[in-house]
This record gives C-alpha cells, structure tokens and sequence, in this order.
C-alpha cells in the first residue's frame, strides 16, 4: 500500500511549479481521487493520501495550506481524522461526502471542517472553495506576520529608547483601533504624551481623517497638512517637523530646538509612531472588511430565519384551509340530498364513501405535517445556531 500511494503521488499530473499553496487530498476512491487531483493541479501543488492515517502522517511531516477530506473512509473516517489534524493544525479543511443530510453536514462543522462539498463535486464550485480558503488563510497568516514584525520592530525600539511607556500604551491600543479615525486619536494622545503638539492626517481609499491636539483642526491646518504630502518622508524648519507615510502624514510644531538629544530622540519617536500608525492602517482596513461580512451574514441568517418562519406559517395556513374546504364539501353534499331525491341506503353510501376518502386525505395532511414541522424546526434551530 505504501508503494502505491508513493506511486500515486510521483505521477505527472501537471503540477505548476510556482503553485501558490499546497492541497493534500484524501480519499480511498482512487478514481474520486485521481478526479479531483486533475483538477486542483491545475493551480495548486497536490499531494494525495489514500487513508486517514496516511493524510495525518503527511501532516505531521509537512503541513499543506489545505485538506480536502472525504467523510467515509474505513478504520479512520474523516471526522476522526479531522478531530486528530486539529489537535496540531489549524489549516482549512474542507469536508467532500455523498451524503445531503443536513445533520451529517452539521457533524462535519462539528469535528472542526472549516466547508463542505457534495460529492460528486462541480470542477468550478470545488476550485473556488479551495481558492479562497487558502486565500484567506494565506490573508491570515500576512496579518499575522505583519503583527509579529510590528511587535518585534516595537519591542526593539523600546529598549532603545527611554520613552518606553508611552510606546507600549500605544502600541497596545492601536492593536485593537478598528477606525482610521480611533488608530488617529491613539496616534495624537502618543505624541502629546511626548509634551509635544501635532497635527495628524489619516488617507482612507475614500476620504482623510484629521486631528490635532488641541481639538478639530483648523483651516490653516488642514491646508498645511495636504501641502506636507509633498515635503518627501521628512522635512524640519526649525520648531515644525513633518514626517509622510503613503497612508499617514504627522506634524509637530513644538519641537524642542535646546537639547539637541531630545530633539533627535522625539524626531525618532514620531518617525517611528507614524512608520507604525502607516502599518496599522492595512490592519484597520481587515477588521472594518471583516465587522461588514459579519454583519452581511448576521442580516441574511436573519432574513432567511424570517423567511423560513413566513413559510412555515403559510404552511400551516393552507392546512387550516384545506381542512376548512374538506368540511364545507362534506356540509354542501350532505345539504344537497334533499333535492337529489336520494334514498337513505344511497345518502349512506355516498356518506361513508366521502367521510373514508376525507378522513384519508386528513390523516395524510396530519402525518406529512408532522414531518414538516420537524423539519422547519431543525431548519430553524440550524440557522439560530442551536447544534444540540
């Protein structure tokens, strides 16, 4: 078995060789298998395991950027797998299964599957999936990079310098800034901490964000903080020093001319405040992306709960009406022997053959809406996030 999934992986699938992320498929259908690897090879490097240990032992050898799992494999299934890869990885992990039922598909979610896919699988929908999982995982891992170095670059500007305090509660705040305009006070209350005056302006893909320590700014202001776009990264004439950054423009006017040792540690500080404030920029434009999807999924989990709820009432509305028509067909037949001149042998007949067939259709009506109503509350218990 060994040699043979060696075999499987070494064949010349037409792998790029300059793929931008690494797909482990797993599946004990060779053919599925071979199926899905064609396809993904096409934009991904491809590594394949026919078993779940197999997909767990690649893992633990080299993590891919993300796992596409088929659920029903023998010894280890695929969500024993997955609940075993979670215990050392947090890569994406899309589930592929035959299986349609929503509870299965709930299981998948449960055992810690990032998406799902049903098999057999469209070519067009399964390579979307998988781009933009890795997409936004790699997305992830940038931010996380970039924090990683944002914190090391103020961890060694810390020890360098003696205003170390004012740093750290600057650094700690703008780490949580989720507006320009919030990173910009948290960059202002920085430098006045430094016991120096600023004016500060923020570039949006839409509009600018300008502050000052003593309040709004004013007209002169913002006309010198537009001009100071074309001053170059740092420009000083005597008190008033600017510094520009692509997203951040800073001005001080105070700057202190008679120690020359702490003019040349405040000009480094407010370099350093506006390098950062310029990093921070992309972190604020992540999170106000991600607080809009999020509120996007939380207006059409609602919607959709509404709109299953109006379903379910018109449901139960038309049965009262059927039920209602039953009636009044049984109370018009009834009413009409009296002209049809029927004998009472005919009127039982007729009578017993209507009650049969409508209590029939009742019992019917009776049984699918209980079917119904199981299902419009685990549809409904599903979309509220009520797993139990």
């Amino acid at each position: 078995m060994e040699t043979e999934f060696e075999d499987f992986n070494n064949a010349d699938f037409g792998n790029a060789p300059d793929a931008p992320g690494r797909v482990l498929i797993v599946d004990d259908d060779k053919d599925i298998l071979m199926l899905h690897r064609i396809w993904i090879a096409g934009k991904f490097e491809v590594v394949t395991a026919l078993s779940g240990e197999q997909a767990v032992q690649i893992c633990k050898e080299r993590l891919p950027d993300l796992i596409l799992l088929d659920v029903n494999m023998p010894d280890m299934d695929g969500y024993d797998t997955c609940r075993e890869l979670r215990e050392f990885t947090d890569v994406p992990i899309i589930f592929a299964t035959a299986n349609e039922q929503m509870e299965e598909h709930m299981k998948a979610f449960d055992a810690g599957g990032d998406d799902i896919i049903v098999k057999p699988a469209v070519k067009e929908i399964l390579l979307r999936k998988v781009s933009l999982a890795i997409q936004r995982r790699n997305q992830q891992l940038k931010l996380k990079s970039e924090s990683d170095n944002m914190q090391s670059m103020a961890m060694s500007f810390l020890s360098a310098i003696g205003e170390n305090g004012v740093l750290q509660k600057f650094m700690k705040a703008s780490l949580t800034s989720i507006t320009p305009k919030e990173l910009g006070q948290h960059l202002v209350e920085a430098i006045k901490d430094f016991g120096l005056e600023c004016c500060v302006l923020i570039r949006d893909h839409k509009s600018s964000t300008m502050l000052t320590t003593q309040g709004n700014p004013s007209a002169i202001e913002i006309s010198i903080l537009e001009q100071s776009v074309n001053m170059g990264r740092f420009f000083q004439f005597k008190n008033r020093m600017a510094v520009n950054y692509d997203r951040v423009s800073v001005i001080v006017t105070n700057m202190p001319m008679d120690d020359v040792e702490k003019s040349g540690r405040m000009r480094d500080n407010i370099t350093m405040l506006t390098e950062m404030t310029d990093a921070m920029c992309e972190n604020v434009d992540m999170r106000q992306a991600s607080i809009l999807r999020a509120e996007q999924l939380q207006l059409a989990l609602s919607t959709a709960v509404k709109s299953v709820e109006s379903l379910d009432q018109n449901r139960q509305s038309a049965q009262l009406d059927l039920r209602l028509i039953l009636q009044e067909l049984i109370d018009n037949i009834e009413r009409s022997y009296s002209w049809l001149a029927t004998t009472r042998d005919q009127e039982k007949y007729i009578n017993d053959t209507m009650h049969y067939s409508v209590d029939r259709a009742l019992a019917l009506l009776e049984t699918s809406g209980d079917q119904y109503d199981a299902g419009f509350l685990r549809i409904l218990d599903t979309l509220r996030g009520n797993h139990s």
